[in-house]
């Protein structure tokens, strides 16, 4: 066969059009979630004092400002698992911008004089260990998912599957954690999230080859 002739039956061959990334997703969420839902539900579940905290503030802040890192994640994940496109900074901005807002509301609203009790808390060990937990079986449905999408820069797209799969296991953790400054929020919960979003980053290179 000619290289011309190769070339024309390779161009009339269909293309096979891959999945959309909401679907890619969604489909790892089905796969990830049931399971911290249910390790949640087994281990240590939701505060006792839910609805009140709920009507205090800072609890409902807390879980709005790690919906907006989910929201940022669930970005850079679509961003990163297609060949060629942009890096979405809208919700990392506007996450980083709500973050900051908070502990500044914190410091003016609860004083500087125990700023140091607030950010150390009481469950800071707990934290570093229960969100990384909580947040392993989305980001192994994620990196599941990802291997039918065409990342190219794979550990960026691990990066930002461990940032999506660590914030859902930080809203789940955050329904039994009483510590609600955004002082701790700002250090202990972006640390476990960082620390997924290094586990998911060394995955992915390992992972999402095609």
């Amino acid at each position: 066969m000619r290289t011309d002739d190769l070339i024309e039956a390779l161009a009339r061959d269909p293309v096979p059009a891959l999945p959309s990334v909401p679907r890619l997703l969604l489909r790892a969420f089905a796969l990830g979630l049931p399971v911290s839902l249910v390790l949640f539900a087994a281990t240590i579940g939701v505060r006792k004092d839910l609805l009140p905290a709920l009507a205090e503030g800072w609890f409902g802040i807390k879980l709005l400002l790690v919906g907006l890192i989910a929201v940022a994640g669930w970005q850079l994940t679509g961003s990163r698992s297609r060949p060629g496109g942009s890096v979405p900074l809208t919700g990392v901005l506007a996450a980083g911008l709500a973050m900051l807002t908070a502990i500044a509301l914190d410091l003016r609203i609860e004083g500087v004089a125990d700023w140091s009790e607030r950010l150390i808390g009481d469950n800071a060990v707990k934290c570093m260990l229960l969100i990384p937990l909580l947040s392993l079986a989305p980001l192994a449905g994620l990196l599941h998912a990802l291997q039918d999408a065409a990342p190219v820069r794979r550990g960026e797209a691990g990066a930002a599957a461990g940032l999506l799969a660590g914030a859902l296991g930080a809203l789940l953790y955050g329904l039994h954690c009483t510590d609600d400054s955004p002082l701790f929020l700002g250090v202990w919960y972006l640390a476990s999230i960082g620390l997924m979003m290094l586990v998911g980053a060394f995955a992915g290179r390992k992972l999402l080859r095609w």
